[in-house]
């Protein structure tokens, strides 16, 4: 197996609470990773995997849900068609997410 494909994703967010962009993707076997490339303001800032939708042999979406952002992995490898990367700011925060995928064939 070799990855077939990559492809780059960043988005940035500011403000309290949770920020997410959802990726629709072709049912395939992803290595997803994400990181928290950048920061401003004090205090706890996080990024990571908020949700995928894995692909069943039967053709049928397996809802993974990573809940709060203490729980956000940052990697997933699986067959998916969908995931949400998500940012968690504070009040005056801004970050910026980073996430590469690779899809393996």
């Amino acid at each position: 197996m070799a990855v077939t494909r990559i492809d780059w994703h960043w988005f940035s967010a500011w403000g309290n609470g949770y920020h997410t962009v959802d990726l629709n993707l072709p049912p395939a076997l992803v290595g997803t990773s994400v990181s928290l490339y950048g920061a401003t303001g004090g205090g706890t800032q996080y990024a990571g995997i908020k949700h995928f939708r894995r692909r069943l042999d039967s053709g049928a979406d397996q809802d993974v849900d990573f809940g709060e952002w203490p729980s956000w992995p940052p990697l997933v490898f699986d067959r998916i068609s969908g995931i949400t990367l998500a940012i968690a700011t504070g009040t005056d925060q801004t970050g910026w997410l980073l996430a590469r995928l690779d899809f393996w064939g």
